[in-house]
């Protein structure tokens, strides 16, 4: 088995034992909180672009990438045609131009928990079982109450997420680590 593939699975092992990998959490100073609270504000809005709305229904329609299990995601490789997708759709290229130094991920993923698009290729294909996607997809906003590891990029940072809604209906959650600085 490729190291690569080894890494891919001992983080995939960790992240559903509930497992940060490599790193205790942290308190969240309170500049990074006001960093986080600003971010919170920019994800709902970003929740909000018709691109990201169209993309979390179609994908909650249609049951996620078809044929699609969370071991073959962890699998792929970054430039398989499904991997491609979820970075390439129009609500892909949207969270592409969301990227800056404080955020090192942007994701969508439809109510169900599957991904739908991303800026980058991120470890886990579902999570529904998570807090992350857990707490969102109730209606609220949510966040992490310590810094912690990323399971995709290993940057300490906050996760947050928020429900996308088209009008009053949940239809998805879009979620995003804020990096440490």
């Amino acid at each position: 088995m490729h190291r690569r593939h080894l890494l891919a699975l001992s983080t995939l092992f960790a992240a559903a034992c509930g497992f940060s990998v490599g790193a205790l959490a942290e308190p969240i100073s309170p500049d990074m909180q006001k960093l986080v609270d600003s971010y919170r504000v920019k994800l709902v809005q970003w929740a909000s672009n018709p691109a990201v709305i169209s993309a979390a229904k179609a994908s909650s329609a249609s049951g996620g990438i078809q044929g699609m299990t969370p071991a073959k995601w962890t699998e792929l490789a970054e430039t398989d045609a499904a991997v491609k997708a979820t970075m390439s759709s129009p609500a892909g290229k949207f969270v592409d131009t969301l990227d800056s130094k404080e955020i090192n991920k942007v994701v969508v993923r439809d109510k169900a928990g599957n991904l739908v698009a991303a800026n980058t290729k991120v470890v886990l294909y579902n999570v529904a079982h998570r807090p992350v996607f857990k707490g969102a997809i109730g209606g609220a906003a949510w966040q992490q109450d310590q810094m912690q590891k990323d399971v995709t990029t290993q940057l300490m940072g906050v996760q947050i997420s928020v429900p996308i809604k088209d009008g009053a209906d949940i239809v998805g959650v879009m979620h995003a680590a804020v990096t440490a600085k």
